[in-house]
């Protein structure tokens, strides 16, 4: 007999299936689903999205019991871009468990209201259809960018859906108006009556007290759109070697997490907004791969401190049993998606903290440039820090730079080219 817990998140495996079968492969992946049960699964229901998504979630839950949560169940969809399913049970779950299944109070509970996209990117892709390119094009993607959305979605409003999302992460004016004034533009004022019309419904109402930006809205805060975004993806176990004692593992953890703080502090010094969990970690996410997945879409760049464990993690080479670098494997799927698009590869640099040693590179990143060694303190100052520095900013002192070209000295004659 199923545990109330069991009973309780398949409740929601309705919604799942008639929303996100089509991509029921990419969400059993993400809830660690091994992919002979996903192949056999394929093989079994023929190909079927709407058996293989329904076999696969009955499957997780019977793999994991207790541990197949309501969170993990939203994070995975998430990361397979459906933050539209997420709504759904969120909206279920608000209104029967929260609310005990009464209507919350309206007056003297909420103080301030903000604009809730997500809902309105759903009404948007219903709307749009094979139209969404137009608005793309409206909202500044470029081509290359469309392409990728169309080749990783057969159904145009996921691929919608995916480019709104997109569109939202880089957090650079991603407003409610900006949205209307490119419907408009690419000729659809019919979405932007509609978005009018329903425009109360899209409100976020604020406990009173809380503040624009604070953690319990869960909106990206503003920042200076000349000031660089950095995410550092690391593993707090530096190396793989099994004949060290339990001291000499925890001392190289804490020295990695140590240099990692260090690097991220002069940065951020620097005047570079750089990102690293142990910033959060008193006041953690209730989703820490939602926040992961966030992070990485929104840097500008990516530091990644390659060392032998982390390769393992990243390439999901890992023990898939193992849970202490759960976080970096799944960093690891995120990034890799990302090389879709051909301009994401130049956003990841591979850094080091001792020696380079090429083979802790992943592949993809083997002919890209490698920044390191980087000091145990890290300062302006230290060349193999400043090169790092430098590429991130996107300048360097005039000392720096190559002089201008001059002007050919005068008396030279042309040397006649011999044929």
């Amino acid at each position: 007999m199923a545990s109330p817990q069991e009973q309780d998140i398949r409740t929601y495996f309705h919604d799942v299936v008639d929303n996100a079968k089509h991509d029921w492969e990419d969400l059993a992946y993400r809830l660690d689903i091994p992919t002979p049960d996903i192949r056999a699964t394929d093989r079994t229901r023929r190909g079927d999205p709407t058996q293989c998504c329904r076999d696969i979630l009955n499957l997780w839950v019977g793999m994991h019991g207790r541990g197949a949560t309501l969170d993990i169940l939203k994070d995975a969809l998430v990361g397979c871009k459906h933050q539209d399913v997420v709504d759904i049970i969120e909206g279920k779950t608000t209104s029967t468990h929260l609310t005990g299944g009464k209507r919350p109070q309206k007056d003297g509970l909420h103080a301030s209201e903000t604009t809730d996209l997500r809902r309105v990117f759903l009404l948007v892709k219903e709307k749009l259809g094979v139209r969404w390119k137009d608005v793309a094009r409206a909202l500044d993607f470029e081509e290359a960018d469309i392409d990728v959305f169309t080749y990783k979605h057969r159904d145009p409003r996921n691929a919608c859906m995916d480019m709104l999302e997109e569109w939202r992460q880089r957090g650079r004016g991603a407003t409610l108006e900006v949205l209307k004034e490119a419907l408009e533009t690419a000729g659809r004022m019919d979405v932007v009556d509609t978005i009018i019309e329903h425009e109360e419904e899209f409100k976020i109402k604020r406990p009173r007290g809380s503040l624009p930006g604070s953690r319990s809205t869960q909106l990206p805060l503003a920042r200076n759109p000349e000031q660089k975004r950095v995410f550092i993806s690391y593993t707090v176990d530096p190396y793989t070697d099994p004949n060290r004692t339990s001291r000499q593992r925890d001392s190289h953890i804490a020295l990695q997490r140590e240099r990692v703080r260090a690097l991220s502090d002069a940065l951020r010094n620097s005047g570079v907004d750089c990102v690293i969990d142990q910033y959060v970690e008193q006041s953690p996410p209730n989703i820490w791969t939602r926040w992961t997945e966030d992070e990485l879409h929104m840097a500008d760049y990516v530091l990644m401190i390659c060392t032998s464990n982390y390769l393992q993690c990243v390439t999901g080479k890992k023990d898939e049993e193992a849970t202490s670098e759960y976080k970096v494997r799944f960093e690891g799927k995120v990034i890799y998606a990302q090389l879709a698009n051909p301009k994401a590869h130049e956003k990841f640099l591979p850094v080091f903290f001792d020696e380079i040693n090429r083979d802790d590179v992943p592949t993809v990143f083997q002919a890209a440039h490698f920044y390191g060694p980087i000091e145990k303190s890290p300062r302006y100052g230290q060349g193999t820090f400043d090169q790092l520095f430098y590429k991130i900013v996107g300048s360097a002192p005039k000392e720096k730079l190559p002089p201008p070209v001059g002007n050919i000295p005068p008396g030279l004659v042309p040397v006649p080219r011999r044929t």
